[in-house]
């Protein structure tokens, strides 16, 4: 019934690339839209819910599904694959299309999916989808229960979602706030009541004074972080264009760094900085690149130092930050998804996130990286003189 593409002509990274033709598809679809148990089931889902072939591709998908996409004609569905069908950007960097690059490896919809084929049973698995469309800042997590079905001597998968984006967000707010925050302000309040108690030297109380200030701003610059990048993921941010000397925003990042707790041990340079001004937010791209030093310095053994350097290109301006460590595989793979973590568990994975959020869809640049044993991790970012597009900066 129909044809599969050869494999030889469609390489993969990770699961299966061969396809069904579209004719093929449409034979499974009537097979399954005839018979009105199965039908009945689909529609009956609270949820988007698609209904898979073996080789991933959809036969037909419920009105929620439809409806979430926002599609008209729900034939532009058939035989296309679930990242390819929510934009995933990983859909397209090999020819065979979604769960075939090796970033698919980290995927739990495709592991999910492959499970079901294999087992013939049920799977349930959280899925970080990185999309090139803007709704919460190109970053979507799901709840994926995958189901296998057999109808009339045809085999699909039932792949049905739960949208979790918002428990995910919900759930990084609750540890910025709950712990973050209420870490530094702790260290305020310590310092408060030894300030309060008297008796210390004029020497030490001044240097109480001083952190005091310098933790209350810690405190005040996480909140702000956080409140742009909830203004980031809704499109409502507005930023503040001006000339910019690329070397006194280094200068000030590596200042407000060199003596942050994540630093002690570890060294803070400022290497080769082309004297280079450009049309950018300054905050924004402060924070951006406060980000990607705090996490160098924390991916960097004591000892160690962490590079800050700039340069032009062709595109631009070139802003790079290395550190002498190597991203384990699961980390590459997963770097710039919301609620994946650097540091293990999840919950507060937003830092390279907000990087690539705020690098790429509002200051107009490029965000890249390298990470390798011989020259370790280097990130950068790649950033136009003349500034945003306007509609970025709109």
């Amino acid at each position: 019934m129909g044809r599969i593409e050869a494999a030889s002509t469609l390489q993969s990274a990770f699961a299966p690339a061969e396809r069904c033709d579209r004719g093929t598809v449409w034979q499974q679809r009537q097979v399954f839209v005839a018979n009105p148990v199965a039908l009945a089931m689909l529609d009956s889902m609270l949820g988007p819910a698609i209904v898979l072939n073996a080789q991933r591709q959809i036969v037909v998908a419920n009105r929620q599904f439809i409806e979430v996409l926002g599609v008209e004609d729900a034939g532009v569905l058939l035989a296309r694959r679930p990242g390819e069908v929510l934009d995933c950007v990983h859909a397209t960097e090999w020819p065979g299309g979604c769960g075939t690059s090796e970033h698919c490896a980290a995927c739990g919809a495709v592991a999910g999916i492959l499970s079901a084929w294999r087992t013939h049973s049920e799977a349930t698995t959280e899925c970080r989808v990185c999309t090139r469309g803007g709704a919460g800042g190109g970053a979507l997590d799901f709840r994926a229960k995958t189901s296998f079905l057999s109808v009339d001597g045809a085999d699909f998968v039932v792949f049905a979602l739960q949208d979790i984006s918002g428990e995910k967000r919900r759930h990084v707010l609750e540890r910025v706030f709950f712990h973050d925050v209420l870490n530094v302000c702790g260290g305020v309040r310590g310092l408060a009541e030894l300030l309060l108690s008297g008796g210390l030297d004029a020497g030490t109380e001044q240097e109480f004074k001083h952190d005091v200030y310098r933790l209350s701003g810690a405190v005040i610059d996480e909140i702000t972080g956080h409140r742009q990048m909830l203004a980031a993921e809704q499109g409502e941010l507005r930023m503040d264009l001006g000339d910019v000397s690329v070397r006194d925003v280094l200068d000030e990042v590596i200042a407000t760094y060199r003596h942050h707790h994540v630093a002690e041990g570890r060294g803070l340079e400022c290497g080769p900085c082309d004297p280079l001004r450009l049309r950018t937010d300054a905050t924004l791209l402060r924070r951006v690149l406060g980000n990607l030093v705090k996490n160098a310095l924390e991916a960097t053994a004591p000892g160690g130092t962490v590079l800050v350097a700039a340069c032009g290109v062709p595109e631009g301006v070139c802003i790079s930050v290395q550190n002498p460590g190597v991203m384990p595989e699961r980390v590459r793979l997963q770097l710039f998804q919301r609620s994946f973590s650097t540091k293990g568990g999840d919950g507060r994975g937003v830092g390279t996130y907000s990087v690539k959020l705020f690098g790429e869809r509002y200051l107009g640049g490029r965000v890249a990286f390298t990470s390798d044993p011989t020259s370790g991790t280097c990130f950068t970012v790649t950033l136009p003189i003349a500034g945003p597009s306007q509609a970025l900066a709109a």
